[in-house]
């Protein structure tokens, strides 16, 4: 009963000091808060993607031809697969339009078109457009003679709106922020002014240092859930679908894995400046390359690799999934599996090499 009042007393404190901390609130919530109320209105709740997924492209000579002057038009990004593919990625809301081609006797081809009726402003722009382009590049392709039959079906999607998209994003953004960059920070501090070694010498665990530390992080990691969730719901009507449970498992798995990498950073860095340039010189590139404020699809092919690479990417994908796509934890394994890997390998680096005194 004394450790667990000991260890709640130290709990207590940890987040007292957080929230005295201005700097650190700041940029723990009220810098998240300010990329939402900006990115929000300045870019609204229209959809963001315009794609056309092509299917049979090689099917006739005809269609092969339609499938090249997409490909360089300027408007369409197309993207060719099989029709489960294609189909799956419409209804995931990745596609604006699917054609499928298929020939048929003599010259002629058919093509079905599937367009978002989820979106209808942008799911009848792009259909318009797709089959204004189809029109035309059958007349300029045959001469005139109209060699494709084409036929339009509406498909329910989940096509996210751009706010869908934002909010879970800047979410996992500052859950990296102030597990990785706050924590670092505060453990180096801590044992640069002797902290440490001083509660070394106390009957108090450091085990229960360390917990009552992360007990408290975790604590402010619901709380800026709940704060930047909430604005978005309120200020521009952010769709919630997912269960509320399963949203607070991947936010504390999530928030577990930016602490342990903080825990590695504190172990590496010798004092606070130290500790602020190393954690910045890995945020700021997962910031920009894990599709945080732009689908990661959109970057070149030859970044694709590396952005694979990104905890914070899966943490932001899977509170998308969860929050807005209705998933079921079993929908985002992966992601919560390299949650939980991230977070085991760097408490272990972290207890290998952690130092607690500047010696």
């Amino acid at each position: 009963m004394r450790r667990f009042r000991s260890f709640n007393a130290m709990t207590t404190a940890n987040v007292k000091m957080t929230v005295r901390n201005r700097t650190a609130l700041f940029w723990n919530l009220a810098f998240p808060l300010l990329f939402i109320v900006l990115f929000g209105f300045l870019i609204g709740n229209d959809s963001f993607s315009f794609d056309v997924g092509i299917v049979g492209a090689d099917s006739s000579p005809i269609a092969h031809a339609i499938t090249a002057e997409m490909q360089q038009t300027d408007g369409f990004s197309v993207k060719t697969g099989t029709e489960d593919a294609e189909m799956t990625a419409l209804r995931d809301g990745r596609r604006s339009v699917v054609v499928v081609f298929s020939a048929e006797a003599g010259d002629q081809v058919h093509a079905n078109v599937y367009w978002d009726q989820s979106n209808p402003q942008q799911g009848s722009i792009a259909l318009s457009a797709v089959r204004q382009f189809l029109s035309e590049a059958n007349a300029s392709i045959t001469g005139g003679v109209p060699a494709i039959d084409v036929q339009v079906q509406a498909v329910d999607s989940k096509a996210l709106r751009y706010i869908d998209f934002f909010v879970p994003g800047v979410l996992a953004l500052s859950l990296m922020n102030s597990g990785m960059i706050g924590l670092a920070s505060a453990f180096v501090t801590y044992r640069e002014r002797g902290i440490l070694r001083r509660i070394k010498a106390t009957p108090f665990p450091l085990s229960s240092f360390i917990g009552a530390r992360i007990t408290s992080q975790l604590f402010v990691s619901v709380t800026q859930a709940i704060v930047l969730v909430g604005a978005g719901m309120l200020l521009f009507d952010l769709r919630i679908n997912g269960n509320p449970l399963y949203i607070l498992v991947m936010v504390i798995l999530g928030s577990l894995a930016f602490l342990s990498l903080g825990f590695v950073i504190a172990a590496f860095a010798r004092n606070q400046e130290a500790a602020d340039s190393i954690a910045n010189a890995f945020s700021f590139p997962m910031m920009f390359l894990s599709g945080i404020f732009f689908p990661v699809d959109s970057a070149p092919e030859w970044l694709q690799p590396i952005m694979r690479l990104i905890p914070l990417r899966y943490l932001a994908d899977g509170l998308r999934d969860l929050m807005v796509r209705n998933a079921g934890l079993t929908d985002v394994w992966p992601e919560l599996l390299i949650m939980a890997a991230t977070g085991v390998i760097g408490f272990l680096l972290a207890l290998r090499f952690f130092r607690w005194d500047t010696t």
